[in-house]
């Protein structure tokens, strides 16, 4: 985030995940529109992007490791912890995910 979405005018008016059009959270154009937005509006619009900025971090960090540029054991242990927990969550999910749609189609 931010993908800018702009009226007839070319001012921003939506920031959404995905979209043509990127600039960066500091750019002046985003920080007036965040400005202009009320605050509740400003939280669900960044709150809409957690989750997929986790995903974001994850993937990260799984590739910081397999590059060999982070050692995932120099991370403190509750980081560790934490991130041995979603990836066991996902591979679950997965998992499901998979037998489900194995489930579907054998009718």
């Amino acid at each position: 985030m931010p993908f800018v979405v702009r009226d007839q005018a070319g001012a921003i008016v939506q920031l959404r995940d995905s979209g043509d059009e990127w600039l960066d959270v500091d750019h002046p154009e985003v920080a007036v529109f965040l400005q202009q937005v009320p605050s509740d509006k400003a939280r669900e619009a960044l709150s809409a992007t957690d989750n997929d900025m986790v995903r974001v971090i994850d993937d990260l960090v799984d590739l910081l490791v397999a590059n060999q540029v982070l050692i995932f054991t120099e991370l403190p242990e509750r980081v560790q912890t934490k991130l041995l927990a979603r990836k066991q969550l996902r591979k679950d999910v997965n998992a499901l995910q998979n037998l489900m749609i194995d489930d579907e189609g054998l009718f």
